[in-house]
């Protein structure tokens, strides 16, 4: 967090609400000149801390009625290559590399359970996959693809205070 400050929040705040917010309107609802946001804007683009713009779809509308959770056993030279081989499925939505039990857990959306069916038999078949373990995911209570800005920003400033604390007394 490093190099964001408090106008970086305040713009972050506002893209993640709505994404397609004019300049303008987060220069009205945050008091930052227009001129500001686009160069901060810009630089956390070239930063790579905004990652790109996107829409949110909403699944069932478009026939997608499955969500599972798979958990993915494999052997740790095999890690890597298997993270990589999922990523190239579309339907695996998500690949993470995890502690406890398994070592990685992947989402998948599919339209049905015979496609979600198709999709493990191909995870199934690769290369250096020992066993998966799979959930379905029958009610969905929260799902949102945004970064908890406020208590991120709390927790910089008070480090920021007890480190400025620590050097002055």
């Amino acid at each position: 967090m490093g190099n964001i400050d408090e106008i970086d929040f305040k713009i972050l705040k506002e893209l993640q609400k709505n994404g397609r917010i004019s300049f303008a309107e987060i220069s009205r609802r945050t008091g930052i000149p227009d001129s500001t946001i686009y160069d901060r804007i810009s630089r956390l683009k070239e930063k790579k801390v905004i990652k790109g713009f996107t829409v949110i779809l909403d699944d069932k509308k478009l026939g997608i009625n499955i969500t599972a959770l798979v958990g993915i056993e494999t052997k740790s030279e095999n890690y890597g290559k298997v993270a990589k081989e999922l990523s190239r499925i579309d339907e695996v939505i998500e690949v993470y590399g995890v502690t406890g039990e398994f070592d990685l857990m992947v989402k998948i959306k599919a339209v049905s359970m015979e496609d979600l069916s198709r999709i493990l038999n191909v995870i199934r078949s690769m290369n250096g996959v020992d066993d998966i373990f799979v959930m379905t995911v029958l009610e969905t209570f929260k799902e949102e693809h945004k970064v908890p800005l406020e208590k991120l920003f709390n927790l910089h400033r008070v480090l920021k205070t007890k480190k400025h604390e620590k050097y002055k007394g």
